[in-house]
């Protein structure tokens, strides 16, 4: 049995993991925490949320061989993952934090020793991230880089403009402030509006060693999800930062609110919704106004209330590929 957290030495970071049905992945992720080169304590507490498959006796197996370092939080039923989350948050006792999903593994050992010491050494800095690798195991994509920019110090501003920080990069300050706001409680996204909470209370940096491994797979909860959902979490998330955040940031949040409500006007249309085509496109005259990104409204305009043309010339172009042959 673990000794209770308060007759253990505090961490100096604690690796946040959560976990359901990663039973291929689980170890990788794990191992990929305990090769860390610190010279300092760090814990990893895992929330293991009720899978179904063998991903719990992997954790136990774990938490009883590493019993100072790993520290398994068994959920007697299946929380979410926000709640999941919220709860081996508040069991932290690190005075930095680090994510990492169940799913994706860190590549280099020096991760933490490098994210902490830069936080030591510039405390106006919330946050710090690094490139990861993006891999979708099914092979359909190539592997790429995200975010590709150049090492440096970014600000709220980045963060809502697109340029993404990967989960499984982060680390970040434990700060006094509510980092979890009720208004972000409903949003199916839950990295990226906690990054700009931790954004607006001290500058985002960025290292330029990639030290990650996000996976993307149809078991994931994101990448698992259809295309209308997806878009359609991304158009809640920037409806709720422009109703929460400051006016000054509004221009840039209605340029991505019409981004979004187009995104999910296009994806309306491929899954043969042309309601919800027609109604992104009145959505996006409202972000935008009549003189705005034109050429994109004339397209959703045309895919929602004429959607009828589309199916009409494929037929006609089949038909003329293939014209019926005549019989004598």
């Amino acid at each position: 049995m673990s000794d209770l957290p308060s007759q253990r030495p505090r961490p100096k970071v604690s690796v946040l993991m959560v976990t359901y049905n990663h039973e291929k992945y689980i170890a990788q992720a794990i191992e990929s925490v305990l090769m860390q080169k610190t010279t300092f304590p760090f814990e990893l507490l895992v929330g293991e949320d009720c899978s179904t498959d063998g991903t719990r006796e992997i954790v136990k197996e774990y938490s009883r061989k590493y019993p100072e370092i790993v520290h398994a939080h068994l959920r007697e039923h299946n929380l979410g993952s926000r709640e999941n989350w919220l709860g081996i948050f508040d069991a932290s006792r690190g005075e930095y934090l680090a994510l990492l999903e169940g799913d994706d593994y860190w590549t280099s050992s020096h991760k933490l020793q490098l994210q902490a010491d830069l936080l030591d050494a510039h405390p106006d800095t919330s946050i710090c991230g690094h490139p990861c690798v993006w891999h979708t195991q099914d092979g359909a994509q190539l592997d790429t880089i995200v975010p590709q920019l150049p090492a440096g110090f970014y600000s709220v501003e980045n963060l809502l403009l697109g340029d993404r920080l990967g989960t499984c990069s982060v680390m970040f300050r434990r700060v006094p402030h509510d980092i979890r706001p009720e208004c972000y409680a409903h949003l199916v996204i839950g990295d990226l509006p906690m990054f700009v909470e931790l954004a607006r209370h001290g500058n985002v940096a960025l290292l330029n060693e990639t030290m990650g491994m996000y996976r993307i797979h149809a078991g994931g909860i994101w990448s698992g999800a259809g295309a209308i959902a997806r878009e359609r979490a991304i158009q809640q998330m920037y409806q709720a930062f422009y109703d929460h955040l400051e006016p000054r940031y509004r221009p840039l949040l209605r340029k991505k609110l019409f981004e979004s409500t187009f995104n999910l006007g296009l994806a309306g249309f491929t899954a043969n919704q042309p309601g919800l085509t027609r109604k992104c496109f009145r959505d996006c005259l409202e972000f935008s106004g009549p003189f705005r990104f034109v050429h994109q409204k004339l397209w959703l305009a045309f895919k929602g209330y004429c959607w009828w043309a589309f199916p009409a010339w494929r037929w006609l172009r089949l038909a003329w590929r293939h014209p019926e042959r005549s019989h004598d």
